[in-house]
């Protein structure tokens, strides 16, 4: 992580360094919205474009008050964290999608993915796209038993990597990034029963695992806010998920006890500071 974790030089400006959209939380979650912002900004992102729910707005004002807010020049989306199933989040994925920049992609917006892809006529997802599924919602995204992802997240997050063109990090007590060998835009053969094949050029990461004090809700919000900062710094996809979920990790060993995620959050910058030297 040392070595790559983005660091800014003298010549770096807050847009230089990548500015970060993020389109998290509805009416009915709020709290997803602040809590993918506070994890955006802890991690180090230099501009955060927030153009997410109007009920979240003012909250994060209040914890994160550097943020901006409204349409503009992003580098990088996170999307999904607390969406609101009841809503048209079809239509507000295509909307970012159509953007062509690297996007973190979690939670209500996963189920949106093939109605976007539809309605924008594209196979696959826009290069340097990640999902961050947990195991239950990458089963669900493959028509498979949760079991069977959870006994070989590797397998089935490379086949919904191949599927879909993305990298995919899949949650949980020990955490995997996964992409295929085209980077992001190739494409898998359909097999039996719509797996996907995999070989062995595929790119894997593991997280540095963390203690389960972090299996909280929210946790995945926070870890989409990371592994956005990453992305609009230029980081991979495959290895923007893997240094975000590590960077979870460190900050709970460093501060072990039962912290809330967003608590937790406050840590980041001691952990990246600690990290970089």
């Amino acid at each position: 992580m040392r070595e790559v974790w983005p660091v800014p030089g003298t010549r770096d400006d807050k847009y230089s360094r990548g500015v970060v959209g993020i389109d998290t939380g509805s009416a009915r979650y709020p709290g997803a919205a602040i809590l993918s912002t506070l994890g955006a900004a802890r991690s180090g992102a230099s501009f955060i474009r927030y153009c997410g729910t109007p009920e979240a707005k003012s909250s994060i004002i209040d914890r994160c008050p550097s943020s901006t807010f409204g349409p503009g020049r992003v580098n990088a989306w996170v999307l999904g964290c607390g969406w609101d199933e009841e809503e048209d989040n079809v239509n507000r994925l295509v909307q970012h999608l159509n953007d062509g920049v690297p996007t973190v992609i979690d939670a209500g917006a996963l189920w949106s993915i093939t109605g976007a892809l539809w309605s924008l006529s594209m196979r696959y997802l826009p290069p340097g796209c990640l999902l961050t599924p947990h195991a239950g919602e990458c089963a669900r995204l493959l028509g498979v038993p949760r079991a069977d992802v959870e006994r070989d997240p590797i397998l089935y997050a490379a086949q919904l990597s191949w599927k879909l063109g993305a990298a995919v990090l899949i949650k949980g007590s020990i955490q995997y990034c996964v992409v295929g060998p085209w980077g992001a835009t190739g494409h898998a053969t359909p097999t039996t029963k719509g797996a996907y094949a995999v070989n062995s050029d595929m790119i894997v990461y593991r997280a540095y695992p963390g203690p389960a004090w972090t299996a909280q809700a929210g946790s995945g919000d926070i870890l989409a806010g990371i592994a956005g900062t990453l992305l609009a710094a230029g980081i991979p996809s495959v290895m923007a998920g893997a240094l975000a979920a590590s960077l979870q990790a460190m900050t709970a060993i460093r501060h072990m006890g039962p912290w809330s995620p967003d608590q937790l959050a406050y840590w980041f910058p001691e952990t990246v500071g600690w990290l970089v030297g």
